[in-house]
């Protein structure tokens, strides 16, 4: 009990320099309307050509959180990188002390935000016929989410997904239109972004590697 105690304790200095890493990190479903535009690291709107398949359902995990499914999402990667302990062993064969081995850890987890469809008349210039939907980015506290996320939707059943890369710190235009890269459907995007600063562009989206670009560890990982 003493040395476990005593791993408990290596790790928690640890952690104010570097951060322990958790073995279980489960991914989080949202609503955007439910994300603080204030918090947000952006805020996307989708116009799609072609109507995407939505029937929003959801479901209670066993980690007591809501799982939703059927509609228009992002997906946001997220990774935390830290200390982490193994058990090692020192002395002679007859006597082993167990001793805490450092080793950096990188965790991984994965946010969905569920889109909120918009009404024509609250955006202008919209065509009838093409729902708009607006997604927004969460912040995360001590996590590094590689500035990348994926949308990802089904039309007739068809799945397609689409890579985008995003910084706050540079400025470029920020509504465009974009070809999705599995069957070619045509979507207009737009990024808003706090203090009106910030860059959103498409990633490279391979068909042997869909959704390669929002999830390729960051580099310092």
């Amino acid at each position: 009990m003493k040395q476990h105690y005593t791993i408990i304790g290596a790790c928690l200095a640890a952690a104010v320099l570097a951060g322990c890493v958790h073995g279980e990190i489960f991914p989080k479903d949202y609503l955007a309307q439910d994300i603080d535009k204030s918090q947000a690291l952006l805020e996307l709107d989708v116009v799609f050509a072609q109507t995407p398949d939505d029937k929003l359902t959801s479901r209670m995990t066993s980690h007591n959180s809501v799982e939703y499914s059927g509609a228009p999402h992002i997906v946001v990667p997220f990774y935390q990188k830290g200390l982490g302990f193994d058990q090692g062993f020192a002395g002679t064969y007859m006597f082993a002390v167990v001793y805490p081995v450092a080793k950096v850890e990188t965790a991984t987890a994965s946010s969905r935000v569920f889109g909120q469809q918009v009404d024509a008349r609250q955006v202008g210039g919209q065509q009838p016929g093409s729902p708009r939907y607006r997604f927004r980015v969460p912040g995360k506290a001590q996590w590094n989410s590689n500035e990348t996320f994926m949308l990802s939707f089904e039309r007739k059943g068809r799945r397609e997904e689409i890579t985008f890369r995003f910084s706050n710190e540079k400025s470029c235009p920020s509504a465009f239109n974009a070809i999705t890269p599995k069957y070619g459907f045509p979507i207009q995007v737009s990024a808003a972004f706090n203090d009106n600063k910030g860059c959103l562009k498409v990633c490279d989206s391979r068909d042997q590697w869909p959704g390669f670009c929002a999830f390729q560890p960051p580099p310092a990982a």
